[in-house]
Formats: C-alpha cells, structure tokens, sequence
C-alpha cells in the first residue's frame, strides 16, 4: 500500500471517500439506537438475538439515513418492543428505498400519543423506506395500529398480525394492519386477525397503492373486513380474502374512489352483517374486476357483490360469482358490465338489479358439477371447487369419477424441477416407485413443475445468510445463485488503507488500493496515518498527511481543525512562501508556452 503525496503542481482537488461499516449489536452499541445514531450512509447495522427496547417516543428513529438495520437470525427471536409506552419505529426524516429495516418482529408499540399514529411503525409523508420479513403484531394507534404509512414505503413479505386501535367500533379507528395515505407497494404479506373501523386489516386512504400476493384473513371491521378504499386509484393483484367480517364489505369495501384495478384474486368465506360479504362499493369511480372468484361469502344483501350508486362504470370480467348467501350480485343504480362470467349457485338469487351484458356469460341457478380428478382419488365438484385441490383436475359439468380411468398419465417432477427438463410424463406408480418424483396429477404437463424462487448464499463481508435473491440484493450483498451454500462465499479480510480500515473482499480492497490482509481482522493493520488540514498560499487541502503538507511547503494544522481555520489564500504565490514577487513571476514565465 502506498500512501500517494499530493504535489503543488497538480490542480488542488479534495476527495473524500467513505466506506460503509458494519455495527453490531449489542456487541459494539448496547441499543438499537446507539447504533442509529452513529451510523452512516451506507452502513450495515446487524442486530443480534433478544428484546431491545428504548427511551422517547420509539425504540428506533432511523433519522433519515440511507442504511440497513438488519437481524442476524429473523424476527422470531430479534424483537423491538415498544414495552406499551412508545412506538416501534420511526421514519420521518426523508428516508428513501435505501433505507432498510429487515427481519425483526416489532411488537407493544404506542403511538406516542391518541392523537399520533402508527403503533408499529411510522412513515412520514417524504419517507419511502423499505421493510422486509417483519412480524408486526399487537400494537396500537387509532390510525394504523400496526403500520401507518404516509409516503411510499415498499413492504414485503411481512406478517401483520392481531393489531387494534383503542376502539375497533369508533369512527376513529383506521386500517388496523395498515393505514396508508401514500403510493405504498406492498408484496406477498399475511395481513391477519386486526381489527378497526375503516378497514380491519388495511385502509387506503388517499392512496395509489399497490397491492400484490397478499393475503387477507380473520380481520374485522364496520367498513371492509380485509381492505377499505376511499380516493384515488389502488390496485390489487393476486390477493386472497378469506374469513374477513365486516358490516358492509366483507372482504372489501370501496368509496368514492376514482379507479381500481382488481386481478386474479379469491374472496372466500367472508361475512357482511349488511351488504357485499365479497365485495361492496358505494359512488364508486370505474373499476375492474378481472379474473376473480367470489364464492361462499355471506351477507344481508349481495352476498358476493354489493354495488350501490354507481358514479361510473363497473367491469367485471371472466370472473366466477358462485354458491354465495343470500344473492350473488346485487345492484342498486349500479353501471356494471358482465362478461365472460359464471354466476351460479348463489342463495336467493344470481343477478338483481340493473346490469349490461358483454357476452360469453353463464347465469345458471346451479352451478355445474363434474370429476375432479386427484391421483387415485375422485369428489363430484364444482370447477370452483377443483382448482382450490392441489393436482385437481375438473373434466366438466356431468362427468363422472369413472371418466378419470381414462387420464392416465401426468408430470412427474424431478429433483431439479427445470422448465422443460427435469420432468417426465407418466403415470403416477411409475413417477412414485421408479423415477422417484413428485407427480403432479393426471392430465398435467411439465409446467406444473416451474419451482418457485430457492434461497442461495448471500455474501457480505460481515458474514453469509442463505436468503433469495432480491433480498440478498437489497442488502448489498453478493448472492451466489439458487442452492448455493455460504461455504462458497469468497474469504474476507482486513483491507488496510492510508486512513483506517474495512473488512471486505480481495477485489473491493484492490479497488480502494489497499494492502487486503486474508482472514486477517483490522487489529492486524498498521495504525493509520493522521490526516488533517494543510493550509497552502493557494488553498487548503482538508485531508494531508504531515510529511505530504510539508513536502508541498504547506502548514498542517493537524486532525482537529477545519480549512477556515487556515489564513486567506495568497494567489499568485508561486514558491509558497506566502509572498508575491518576482521569484514567483520567474516560475511563471518559465512555465510559459503550451502545456504539454
């Protein structure tokens, strides 16, 4: 490693360059929050196993900084515990996506006072923060008990969990999960057993939110069990709602709302003591529902779809509507277009009230009921019914078990599970005694086999987690690949440098011209090498060396000054003798000419 001497004749540039470190805790900060405070952007704080608790109105205040606050070993046993008295964590201080909370379980949060929000969490308006497998659980706000985001967090794959307001039944009472007024994106959570007023387990309000592979059960509220939406234009993708109680909106209910977009989602077993055990929306604003099963929900009225006043159109479209209590789509002045539906099965009645055909619908009394083929075992079912049986297949309305004999042949997944390849189609006794498979069921093909996303070994110079990759990316991490095991990972090691040191990998450390000591820790390093100011006749450079300052006939000030300490610059003082004569108009002129 060598230390590089800044000479006069060069352009006086200051760089500063930083590098992230790793914190732990408790091993270098007893508190989360000790931590916080100290770190920098960019830095790693890696949490260890138990309760951590604080002082104020939250356990952690992130402070707006662009850093990861990760556990080492997961939210069941990494916990930030509001203790009833404080809020969990804050984030109000323009935090963006780099900001990072992940793996902790947040628990007895308290707004800091009833006219606060966000037990759990806190998001203010400019914060964007992102939050990942956390388990969010009993805490407690009006609005947003469990997390109250006001700006554009991005949450994923996290529990939510029995978390109430002071009074569910009070008007005052918001999205007991989640209460969010900004562009929130919230991915593959379980959002389960809260409670409040205007949505049990969220309520978007004001908000264009995205919500995608969620799933919704046993909340409770007087507007939209599962979800309410008021304003503006949220959307939901692949959500399940199931076992969600509400007095208008089982599963969900919307209002004044100015569009959403409802896709490839299941409402089922839900319950509205008034309309909509599925669905209900009030002066709503044009919505499409796309792909969407709504069966065996409950309610005085439309108990799977209540519409009321509709203010624009509604679209519904290749959804199936089936074996509901008490009516399958009600309409009240509702503008709704139906198509490529199926409607049966429904108590009381299938359709009431105004509604337009687009065509390619069934509206039958009873639904069909056919084969449902699973292995060697057969149930005479609705097509409803099949696709909720692993490996089912539905032959149609009439048929019989007896028209299963006649598939004999399916997938058979192999150990690498590949698209296209490690797969074989044959018959169930073959895949399970010879080829040693998993099968799929009679009359599949080789894409039941896609496997989803396998954790890999995710490396980072402070040690190696088996995660997925996009979490492993979100922590700066280098991942190695599905099934790859950290004994993989490339060794770590003291990266010496002119003024302090990291631990990282050979390559990082080459790239920061260091002397990378492997295996080695940073006690292993040469102290570094005190830098402070270096005042010059022509300027000041903040970051020199004592032997660099002298040798470009500076005086340093040492590591505990600041440049405006230094005296004025003397420009045109060629020699650095802080006097401008002719020795340094004979510099000049012997310069003149063109460079080189």
């Amino acid at each position: 490693m060598q230390c590089v001497r800044t000479s006069i004749i060069t352009a006086l540039i200051l760089i500063e360059t930083t590098f992230a470190a790793t914190i732990h805790v408790p091993a270098d900060h007893a508190t989360i929050q000790d931590a916080v405070d100290v770190a920098a952007t960019g830095d790693e704080i890696i949490v260890a196993p138990g309760v951590y608790t604080g002082i104020g109105n939250e356990v952690v205040n992130m402070l707006g900084k662009a850093i990861t606050l990760r556990s080492s070993d997961g939210a069941a046993s990494t916990v930030i515990d509001g203790q009833g008295n404080r809020r969990g964590v804050t984030f109000s201080g323009g935090e963006t996506s780099n900001t990072l909370v992940f793996g902790f379980t947040i628990t007895n949060g308290r707004a800091p006072s009833v006219n606060d929000e966000g037990g759990g969490i806190y998001s203010g308006p400019s914060s964007s923060p992102t939050i990942r497998q956390c388990y969010v659980t009993e805490n407690l706000a009006w609005a947003g008990p469990g997390m109250m985001i006001r700006g554009a967090a991005t949450i994923i794959n996290c529990d939510v969990i029995d978390n109430h307001s002071y009074n569910d039944t009070s008007t005052l009472s918001m999205g007991g999960g989640i209460c969010c007024m900004g562009h929130a994106t919230i991915t593959g959570c379980r959002i389960r057993d809260n409670g409040g007023y205007w949505g049990g387990g969220i309520c978007l309000h004001n908000s264009n939110a995205e919500i995608d592979q969620c799933i919704f059960s046993g909340n409770t509220a007087v507007q939209g069990g599962g979800v309410y939406v008021r304003n503006l234009s949220p959307n939901f993708e692949s959500c399940t709602f199931e076992g969600n109680n509400a007095e208008w909106g089982g599963a969900m209910a919307m209002y004044l709302n100015t569009g959403s977009s409802i896709m490839n989602c299941t409402m089922d077993g839900n319950v509205a003591s008034g309309g909509g055990g599925g669905f209900f929306a009030y002066q709503h604003g044009p919505i499409v529902l796309d792909n969407c099963t709504i069966s065996n929900n409950v309610a005085a009225g439309g108990g799977g779809l209540s519409i009321l006043v509709s203010a624009t159109g509604m679209n519904i479209i290749n959804c199936r509507i089936t074996s509901n209590s008490s009516g399958g789509l009600q309409s009240d002045m509702g503008l709704i277009t139906l198509s490529d539906s199926l409607v049966c099965g429904n108590d009381t009645y299938q359709l009431q009230g105004p509604w337009d055909d687009g065509g390619g619908n069934e509206i039958l009394q009873d639904c069909p009921i056919g084969a449902c083929c699973d292995g060697l075992n057969c149930t005479l079912v609705t097509e409803a019914e099949c696709d909720a049986v692993l490996g089912g297949q539905w032959l149609g309305d009439g048929s019989s078990c007896e028209d299963c004999l006649s598939i004999d042949e399916g997938a058979c997944c192999l150990a690498d599970g590949l698209r296209g390849a490690g797969c074989v189609i044959t018959d169930q006794w073959d895949c399970l005694n010879n080829v040693g498979g998993e099968w799929m069921g009679y009359g599949t093909d080789c894409t039941a086999c896609i496997p989803p996303p396998q954790q890999g070994a995710c490396c980072m110079p402070s040690g190696c987690s088996m995660i997925w990759e996009d979490e492993c990316l979100a922590l700066g991490g280098q991942w190695l690949g599905e099934g790859v095991n950290c004994t993989n990972c490339p060794d770590t090691g003291a990266c010496c440098l002119c003024d302090g040191c990291l631990l990282t990998w050979i390559d990082d450390c080459a790239d920061a011209g260091g002397d990378w000591l492997a295996g080695a820790e940073c006690s292993n390093c040469p102290p570094p090498v005190e830098v402070g100011v270096c005042c010059l006749a022509s300027g000041c450079i903040a970051n020199a060396s004592e032997i660099d300052c002298s040798d470009n006939l500076g005086d340093w000030l040492g590591s505990n000054s600041s440049c405006g300490d230094c005296p004025q610059p003397c420009f045109g003082d060629l020699n650095g003798n802080w006097v401008v004569d002719v020795d340094d108009l004979m510099i000049l002129i012997g310069a003149y000419g063109p460079c080189p």
